[in-house]
């Protein structure tokens, strides 16, 4: 999700810096006036409906047959319908301000299927029994593959500046030099500052068993602040990922949260429903349903339904996300779905089979945290054509999930003239399409623009960008800690910029207490961008600390960066150096072999036995040099990644969990102090588990059958920080316990709104309840508790001890807390159930204490 939102954080920090004036400019209004009648007597048809086709802008005809419509923006046309007659529509001349047109309605001679309404029931009930019934002729998950041209226009503006943000300083040098720029205003009048205007065309392959996805992006053309990259913003933006919801499924995935589906299998606990009537969508009747949420703060819909009343398909929807939902930041959305049924491609019949989606519709109003923040409205309109259905390509096919042709950013009218035409319709480029364009153009020349580009990009990536090299990143800039001082860190990385094939990384470190300089750098060769091959090394000197070494963390960059802060234990001197060989040959299972070197030179009081079958007598050491290679398999079924630049991100995995296995051999024959065989598993994943909300687990298992002094085990990642980290257990101290065999889980559960949403009072405030347990079962063997001494040191000072678990005694953190206090904070207890004694430092064992953190979601 987070590197998903990566073009449209930006967007939002830009705004964050600069708004336009909102004030509502009088606008000049379209008038529509006209007369429905009956095609064959010449009669009035009253009280027909007349609406804008694609928008809830309409009215009804009076009793003699006339109408008269006044709005703000047009679409392409205007549609009209009544019981018993066929839908009609007539294109509209956007050019004229006002203009007539009249219909003429030909009565409709479908006949419908028959409904039983039971006493008491009802009469919508027996539709969605029936829809439920059919989902396996209609869903189209029924098909083995399908492909289709999919054209997708992506608009993104800023709107809703509040009168505070207008005051501003910075605001007010936007506002004046955009103040001669012609304006665009939104349905509601509101005026909006047009941020990224892009289209895509791509070819969009679907297979089912196994299932695989594949995406041709073909062409793309961006306009955007802060939008730099048209490769990567085409893997984000293009294709149908963003507005592919199926209805038919019991929950929709949106912005992260499950919305209970009005067409699912649990659609009566969720949703209040009314038969409205029957109409015609193209040549069919449909039955129109409206549904309601039961309980307005749940994550459900309101909206309408429109169901073919011979096979009971879903033809049309028209969903909302409830003003009332437990949702973050979200003021208005809207999915809007027209489905088709499909020819059998694969007999070359006229079979009906499966209905796919050939126009969707995602419309969203965002606001940011308080009163006096500024709004920002995104639209994403997608059409599919040239379908295919039942023709499954080879699975090796589907290995490169997204493609970009060697020409999708090259300029090609004639072929964007040929996508109007063909794919988009009257969805392409419209006049205001055009003029967003332009005042995107003259946005981007604004000085202070350009300095608020420049910034965002430093804070969504963490990289300062200088032509093909980028400077960081930020949250190791500065740190201060009992060791070093005052650290200052300078890194760079390059990007694809510099070279397609070698990436070059690399920092420098200075500490005013210790007084000395640490280094890193890395060089790789990227050998295929299919099969994700990489060939590089690595070398680095620099201070750790036992137990928080960024292997163990699994990245958290901003927890690794904030432990270099305050009082450093267990520090010490490391030297690094690898080589390594990554490769993808199958999709989905990355193979990286290393091989490598590492030393261990403490600064804090530590020594331990070469040889402890000599018991006392046994020589002491403190440092240790480990020569080793490794093997690493990660496997990760129906994940989804983009390419940016030289990387290659990942957007998780769609309910699978990611497994990696690790073997690590330690040699002696390549100078090693050691031999000894490690191995080591992890599993991770997020289920989604509908109205009870989100759980995310980590299982990680290691097991060493050699005897190795404590820093060359397995020290488990205590986090004793006020910073509420996950996968981490946040009631334990740094290395106080370390175990050569061990089994952990991290559970963390959201609650969404569950339980709060049903508490008068606290509904409103739009808390969550969260609750996590985190439990390690370890131990260490005779022998390699024998390798630790407490004899004192040449100074005089006691060795540090760190402590073993025992293996029928699990350590246990249980924790309950609320989050999206403000929509952003988080408060969690945390309580220690088991080791309650003096710790391995001697100090007594808070069983409890309170934590917090801050993250952004919806």
């Amino acid at each position: 999700m987070k590197t998903l939102l990566r073009p449209f954080l930006s967007l939002i920090l830009t705004g964050s810096l600069f708004a336009l004036s909102n004030k509502t400019h009088a606008q000049a209004l379209y008038t529509i006036t006209g007369l429905v009648t009956d095609a064959h007597t010449g009669e009035p048809v009253p009280f027909a409906s007349v609406a804008l086709v694609g928008r809830r802008v309409g009215t009804l005809s009076d009793e003699n047959g006339r109408y008269a419509l006044t709005i703000k923006n047009l679409t392409d046309s205007l549609a009209v319908s009544s019981l018993g007659y066929l839908t009609l529509r007539h294109a509209i001349d956007k050019e004229r301000m006002t203009q007539a047109i009249d219909f003429k309605l030909s009565p409709g001679g479908n006949a419908l299927q028959e409904v039983i309404v039971r006493a008491g029931e009802n009469p919508a009930f027996r539709v969605l029994r029936q829809v439920r019934k059919n989902r396996l002729l209609n869903d189209r998950s029924r098909l083995s593959a399908y492909e289709c041209d999919s054209y997708v226009k992506t608009e993104i503006a800023l709107s809703h500046v509040s009168e505070k943000m207008r005051r501003n300083p910075l605001i007010r040098r936007i506002n004046e030099a955009m103040s001669q720029q012609d304006s665009l205003l939104d349905d509601e009048g509101h005026r909006l500052l047009p941020m990224l205007a892009s289209e895509s065309v791509s070819r969009y392959y679907s297979r089912s068993n196994p299932q695989r996805l594949r995406e041709e992006i073909r062409k793309t053309r961006i306009k955007g602040v802060a939008v730099d990259d048209a490769g990567l913003s085409s893997q984000l933006l293009g294709g149908t990922g963003l507005v592919n919801q199926n209805f038919y499924n019991n929950y929709i995935p949106i912005l992260g949260k499950d919305f209970a589906s009005p067409t699912g299998d649990n659609w009566k606990n969720w949703y209040e429903f009314f038969l409205a009537d029957t109409t015609q969508i193209g040549d069919r009747i449909c039955y129109e349903i409206q549904f309601d949420p039961k309980r307005p703060e749940d994550l459900a819909f309101v909206g309408k339904v429109w169901i073919d009343t011979l096979s009971f398909a879903l033809c049309q929807i028209e969903a909302h996300i409830g003003s009332g939902a437990n949702l973050n930041y979200v003021r208005r959305l809207t999915i809007e779905q027209e489905l088709e049924p499909t020819l059998d491609s694969a007999s070359g019949s006229s079979t009906t089979t499966g209905w796919l989606p050939v126009s969707l519709r995602l419309m969203a109003d965002l606001v940011g945290v308080g009163k006096q923040s500024l709004g920002m409205r995104a639209q994403v309109t997608l059409h599919n054509s040239n379908i295919l259905v039942n023709r499954p390509r080879p699975v090796g096919f589907y290995d490169q999930p997204i493609e970009l042709s060697d020409t999708v950013a090259t300029t090609n009218d004639r072929y964007w003239n040929m996508v109007q035409r063909e794919l988009a319709g009257t969805d392409s480029l419209n006049h205001n399409d055009r003029k967003a364009r332009q005042l995107i153009d003259s946005l981007r020349q604004i000085p202070v623009v350009r300095t608020a580009e420049a910034i965002d990009e430093v804070a969504v990536t963490g990289f300062y960008k200088l032509g093909g090299v980028e400077l960081g990143p930020y949250p190791y800039l500065f740190a201060y800690n009992s060791v070093e001082g005052l650290r200052t860190r300078l890194g760079f990385r390059t990007n694809d910029r510099f070279s397609r094939s070698w990436i070059l990384r690399g920092y420098v470190a200075y500490g005013t207490l210790d007084h000395r300089f640490k280094y890193g750098a890395e060089i790789d060769y990227l050998l295929s961008r299919r099969h994700w091959t990489l060939l590089g090394g690595r070398m680095s000197s620099d201070l750790e600390r036992l137990g928080l070494t960024p292997e163990l963390i699994g990245g958290n960059r901003m927890f690794y960066a904030l432990s270099r802060f305050g009082r450093y234990r267990g520090a010490y001197q490391r030297v690094q150096r690898e080589v390594f060989f990554m490769t993808e040959p199958v999709k989905g299972i990355l193979i990286t072999t290393t091989l490598g070197s590492r030393s261990f030179q403490p600064l804090f009081p530590f020594q331990y036995r070469v040889e402890p079958d000599l018991g006392d007598q046994s020589p002491l050491r403190s440092t240790i040099m480990d020569m080793y290679w490794s093997i690493e398999a990660r496997l990760a079924r129906k994940e989804k990644y983009v390419m940016d630049g030289n990387d290659r991100i990942t957007l998780g995995t769609k309910r699978a969990p990611v497994l990696t296995i690790r073997y690590t051999r330690g040699a002696r024959t390549l100078g090693s102090d050691y031999s000894y065989s490690r191995i080591t598993l992890r599993a991770q994943q997020m289920l989604r588990l509908g109205p009870l909300g989100q759980m995310t687990y980590l299982l990680a298992a290691g097991y060493t059958p050699s005897t190795l002094p404590a820093p060359l085990l397995f020290p488990h990642v205590g986090n004793p920080t006020p910073l509420l980290t996950i996968n981490t257990f946040n009631r334990m101290q740094f290395y106080e316990f370390v175990s050569d065999r061990f089994v952990a889980i991290h559970i963390q559960h959201k609650f969404e709104g569950l339980l709060f949403n049903r508490l008068p009072g606290i509904r409103k405030l739009n808390w969550r309840l969260v609750a996590n347990a985190d439990a390690l079962w370890g131990s260490e063997t005779r022998a390699n508790r024998a390798v630790e001494t407490f004899k004192p040191m040449p100074d005089g000072l006691k060795p540090i001890h760190i402590g073993s678990l025992n293996g029928r005694i699990p350590y246990v953190e249980l924790g309950y807390g609320i989050d999206n206090i403000f929509k952003i904070f988080r408060i969690q207890g945390i309580h220690r159930l088991t080791y309650l004694g003096a710790g391995s430092n001697g100090l007594p064992i808070d069983k409890f204490v309170v934590k917090g953190s801050a993250s952004f979601s919806f």
